[in-house]
């Protein structure tokens, strides 16, 4: 690629769009000759670009805008590695060009410091973020497989982390689960960033500085339990360069800014979020996954009881689990369980000053308490109690809409409402936990597994039943031969229904609750809204429903029709008291509006 100067470029505007038009059609000839006469202008870099460009990209989901309350937000990391780079760290190794175009508005992280020519550099805007946006997880950064130490020196025994000058100040860390992140214990201040390329570790030293700087400016008082991260960005329709922070307060267990921060991301799609003691909650939650993030130097958190308090959360969660079907924990029985066992291990194990490993486990639990407190509007007078207790007001439903549901009901046999009601204890306020989301699918599953059982009997009944003589004796355009086809046609949709709804509950039955909010969001993004994915689920069942209809309409129609007065009345009174039976239990265990509507005509009441 040709790249010309920011000085040069408004000038010579006109020879670059020529020269595109040469590099993409004309032959290498003419474009040799282009370049020797003009080599001196095409050689010079542009101080923004380069031609060893690396982009690695990560998506961070969650609930999306709007009633479903989901959004997503995409961060991207970008830039080139500089020769002079130790290949001694993956990040910083040679990696292998995987180009993605930036999405509008996303914040882009760099990975490579770019190579500036120009004499000024602006400082980096300071924008906040929030500990759960930090670019750890998901990275495309990678090393040839060529790279690499060939052999080992005689009598080596210790294999030491690489640690930086002390010059700097910073300390390498090395987390449980295995990525390298950075420390500067006397200003303490955090980061995920590569601080060994000199770039990067001159711009993290200047940000520190003033963001220190203006924090006491602002009147914060910088004690021992104030810790600051940082993550080096660019704006990818700017160009500018930023500086993403936070700050963490250990006594306080909460995040606070020094900018004006917006709440989409930080609410997460919570709506109707109206007081600071709710939002202390995922604050809370932000908080313990920062901990999580940076495990090292926790002596306050391991001092004040943290594994005990945890211990008497986990207790309180499992008596609930046990003794109510609509508990709000995050996790299951079964779950709880075995944290309690973790948690009595470390409280065996562990002394009086957690681990880094303690800390990451202890975080993590934390951080899911935290979080469910504030989805269930802990603290509040609306706080919902009960896991299929809806907090939000509802709007009346469509007259069409209304209508068409009604429709929908009688043609699939009164399962979308059935399903709906199961839906409503597990999707709640557009939001679901685990347990409830694995309990629903199992159900959902057993179910389907069953309705493919008796379809594959009915398949069987209706084949053998359009080989009986007397059928086939018939024109195929009785009414006994099109009932029976279209009772197969049903039956076989019927199973091939829940075939695919079974395949698609594998997939999405086990995944984790923020998995579940997903999904759910799309599946529900239509006009029905949540009774559309009701009337899914209730397909296999409706159209096996469908299946047998038209089988006793073949049946009835090759009965009756052959038979004689007398036997025709014999068996019209059979039929019409199987039909009796068979309405019986389910006028006695539905109350649907078409059941209550007869009732209240039969027996005369009001």
């Amino acid at each position: 690629m040709v790249h010309l100067p920011p000085r040069a470029f408004l000038r010579f505007a006109t020879l670059w769009k020529y020269l595109k038009i040469l590099s993409n059609g004309i032959s290498s000839i003419s474009l040799t000759l282009f370049r020797r006469l003009f080599g001196g202008l095409l050689n010079v870099q542009h101080p923004w670009v380069s031609r060893n460009s690396i982009y690695s990209f990560i998506s961070l989901h969650r609930p999306a805008d709007g009633p479903a309350g989901v959004a997503a937000i995409s961060l991207r990391g970008v830039q080139t590695a500089p020769t002079n780079v130790s290949s001694n760290v993956a990040c910083s190794s040679a990696p292998v060009t995987m180009p993605s175009p930036a999405l509008p508005g996303a914040i882009v992280f760099q990975s490579q410091p770019h190579q500036h020519n120009a004499p000024l550099v602006r400082p980096r805007r300071k924008v906040p973020f929030v500990a759960s946006t930090v670019q750890r997880y998901g990275k495309d950064m990678q090393i040839k497989s060529s790279s690499g130490i060939e052999s080992i020196a005689p009598v080596v025994r210790q294999y030491p982390q690489r640690q930086l000058a002390i010059s700097t100040g910073w300390e390498a860390h090395v987390h449980p689960e295995g990525t390298l992140y950075f420390y500067h214990p006397v200003k303490r201040v955090f980061t995920d960033t590569n601080v060994r390329v000199p770039a990067f570790l001159d711009d993290l030293n200047d940000c520190a500085d003033n963001l220190l700087a203006l924090a006491r400016s602002s009147g914060v008082e910088l004690t021992s339990a104030i810790e600051l991260t940082l993550q080096l960005g660019m704006d990818p329709d700017t160009g500018e360069r930023v500086c993403s922070y936070y700050f963490a307060d250990r006594a306080e267990r909460t995040l606070f800014w020094l900018h004006e921060l917006g709440t989409e991301d930080l609410f997460d799609g919570v709506r109707g979020v109206k007081d600071y003691s709710h939002i202390r909650y995922v604050i809370q939650f932000q908080y313990w996954v920062h901990c999580e993030l940076y495990p090292n130097n926790r002596e306050v958190e391991s001092q004040t009881g943290l594994l005990m308090e945890l211990r008497e959360i986990i207790v309180h969660a499992s008596a609930d689990v046990i003794t109510s079907e609509k508990s709000l924990s995050p996790f299951g029985g079964e779950e709880l369980s075995k944290i309690l066992d973790l948690i009595n291990h470390l409280q065996e194990t562990t002394s009086k000053k957690c681990s880094p490993h303690s800390i990451c486990v202890i975080a993590r639990f934390m951080q899911y308490f935290a979080r469910s407190k504030f989805f269930n509007f802990c603290g509040q007078s609306c706080a919902r109690l009960e896991a299929d207790q809806s907090i939000y007001l509802t709007d009346d439903e469509h007259v069409v809409k209304s209508v068409m549901s009604w429709i929908v009901e009688l043609l699939c046999f009164g399962a979308p409402h059935a399903q709906m009601k199961e839906l409503q204890r597990v999707w709640v306020d557009k939001s679901t936990s685990s347990p409830r989301w694995k309990d629903f699918n199992d159900k959902l599953s057993r179910e389907w597994i069953s309705i493919t059982i008796y379809s594959t009997v009915m398949l069987t009944v209706d084949l053998s039943f359009l080989t009986v003589p007397s059928v086939n004796a018939q024109t195929s355009q009785s009414v006994a031969i099109i009932a029976a086809y279209l009772s197969t046609f049903s039956v076989v949709g019927s199973l091939v229904v829940s075939i695919l709804l079974a395949g698609q509950n594998r997939k999405y039955g086990s995944v984790s609750a923020n998995n579940a909010v997903v999904f759910l969001t799309r599946m529900t993004n239509s006009i029905f809204g949540d009774r559309a994915l009701a009337i899914l689920h209730s397909l296999p069942y409706a159209l096996l429903m469908w299946g047998m209809v038209y089988f006793v309409v073949a049946f009835s129609f090759l009965v009756f029709k052959s038979t004689s007065i007398i036997l025709l009345g014999i068996t019209g009174c059979g039929v019409l008291i199987v039909i009796l039976l068979t309405l019986w239990p389910i006028w006695a265990a539905r109350n649907d509006r078409v059941f209550s509507w007869l009732r209240q005509r039969l027996t005369g009441s009001e």
